[in-house]
């Protein structure tokens, strides 16, 4: 596994779980600008292996693209937290049945969206969803743990505070 700055205290960790099982990647190998330049914050992207994608972390739905491929979630723990599907290809092609609604509470168990992943694999496509902390400024720091990951509330990226 790898780690980004590592840091040992594992007391009051803040825990933002991965949105899908798959595999999870580093932002900066995605073809999108918008989240590889990581100029909207760090995270992480999970290259999907099922259907149901869900919310990394407990907290209400501020916002929701026109597209509704990108949900905004305010978390209990105050990270502004961007949560996309078909961020490294042009999503417009890639159909999500958006499942939330704005002012939403949402929590791990919550499904965001449905999407038909075999059907896009077979067309060669990888859907991928992308879970941004858009103030990763602000967190001295956090752990992202890359890998493959079999259950969406596996933890992803834990955060001292």
């Amino acid at each position: 596994m790898l780690f980004k700055n590592h840091h040992d205290d594992k007391e009051n960790l803040r825990i933002i779980v991965a949105c899908c099982p798959g595999e999870v990647i580093p932002l900066e190998n995605l073809s999108n600008d918008a989240f590889s330049s990581l100029i909207l914050g760090d995270g992480f992207g999970v290259i999907a292996d099922k259907n149901s994608f869900n919310s990394p972390s407990a907290g209400v739905v501020k916002d929701i693209s026109d597209n509704k491929h990108e949900i905004t979630i305010k978390s209990d723990d105050g990270f502004i937290l961007i949560v996309s599907v078909g961020a490294d290809s042009d999503n417009n092609n890639i159909e999500a049945d958006c499942l939330v609604n704005l002012a939403d509470r949402v929590g791990p168990d919550t499904k965001l969206w449905d999407i038909d992943v075999d059907y896009y694999k077979e067309k060669g496509i990888d859907v991928i969803a992308a879970v941004v902390v858009t103030n990763t400024a602000e967190i001295p720091a956090f752990n992202i743990n890359y890998g493959k990951i079999k259950d969406h509330c596996q933890p992803v990226m834990t955060i001292p505070m």
